[in-house]
């Protein structure tokens, strides 16, 4: 198959896919616990964000028109998605109604805004001599802020990644002239090894709150702040490890990352719904829930990749472009 398909690079789709799967994954294991489902899930936050955002930051660009782009592509579905959960939320699942309701958002809708507010940062972060250094600094300064409001915490904790994608390009190519070693296969394989193996560590030993990086310091500040750089540091190295080695070529993730942003924001639906009618025939059945888990995740994705949720939404957003005049 060909390497790129209607102007898009498969290799970046692929890296979505492979996201927008292990998203589905890591939201599914909520649905029990034991250690090997809480391993899963701590491993799978080491990689499924990092790669939304490094993608995200790899294709964002200085110009005047990126900032309607934002508002559109990423604001306006944020505040319809918030307005369908809290009418899904309330009136399916008969929850109370969320009284700060855009200022606290809705369940994983933080990502957009995080996003969003990145991608306005772009200019500032185009100017800036060491954004990255920078950006880590602020990834651990904020943990002494209780700052979860419109995903501000994680906002501030994943724009390194964000800045590596955005930036990746002229590092890599610095880089390699300094450390040609780097682009030796059994070089790469090593290094793919042992960040693995690190990930598995911190996934087995590290608590949920430290790598998912939502939560601000407890009373052990340092060691949290130490461990939360850990996790940026492996995470980014996760990254450009799958980046290197992520095939060009159209498989059964380039689907799925192609219809990533409609995954995204359809899955949390088809997860209550899946769970309320799994729940009676998994209870005590720890084996048959890990398989459901990693089924059903995969089905979930695979569904919800369909060119026609993908065309609904869009539809969707372009009746609520075309009454806010938007064009």
């Amino acid at each position: 198959m060909n390497a790129v398909k209607s102007g898009r690079i498969n290799k970046f789709d692929n890296l979505k896919g492979l996201a927008i799967f292990l998203m589905v994954l890591g939201h599914l294991t909520l649905f029990r616990g034991n250690d090997f489902i809480g391993f899963v899930r701590n491993f799978v936050f080491l990689f499924h964000l990092p790669v939304f955002f490094f993608v995200a930051g790899y294709f964002s660009k200085v110009g005047p028109d990126e900032p309607i782009k934002a508002f559109k592509r990423l604001f306006i579905p944020y505040i319809v998605f918030c307005v369908i959960w809290e009418i899904f939320n309330v009136y399916c699942l008969g929850e109370h109604p969320n009284s700060i309701l855009f200022i606290h958002p809705g369940y994983m809708l933080w990502f957009l805004m995080s996003l969003f507010f990145m991608k306005m940062a772009v200019p500032i972060i185009d100017r800036l001599k060491y954004p990255i250094i920078l950006a880590v600094i602020g990834s651990l300064l904020i943990g002494f802020i209780d700052s979860n409001i419109l995903g501000i915490s994680r906002t501030f904790c994943y724009l390194p990644i964000f800045i590596l994608g955005f930036k990746y390009k002229d590092y890599r190519e610095r880089f390699i002239d300094k450390f040609p070693i780097v682009e030796d296969d059994s070089f790469a394989i090593t290094i793919a090894v042992i960040t693995l193996i690190i990930s598995v560590v911190l996934a087995l030993n590290f608590n949920h709150d430290i790598i998912s990086m939502k939560h601000m310091y407890g009373d052990e500040y340092l060691m949290e702040m130490i461990c939360r750089a850990m996790v940026i540091f492996v995470s980014a190295v996760n990254v450009v490890v799958l980046t290197r080695f992520m095939t060009n070529r159209e498989i059964i993730l380039t689907q799925m990352g192609l219809n990533s942003l409609t995954v995204y924001l359809l899955h949390p639906y088809a997860i209550k719904i899946a769970k309320a009618l799994a729940e009676p025939y998994l209870k005590n059945h720890i084996k048959i829930t890990i398989a459901f888990i990693f089924i059903g995740a995969f089905a979930i994705t695979y569904l919800l990749s369909r060119n026609i949720f993908t065309k609904a939404l869009n539809k969707l957003l372009d009746l609520v472009y075309k009454v806010l005049c938007i064009e």
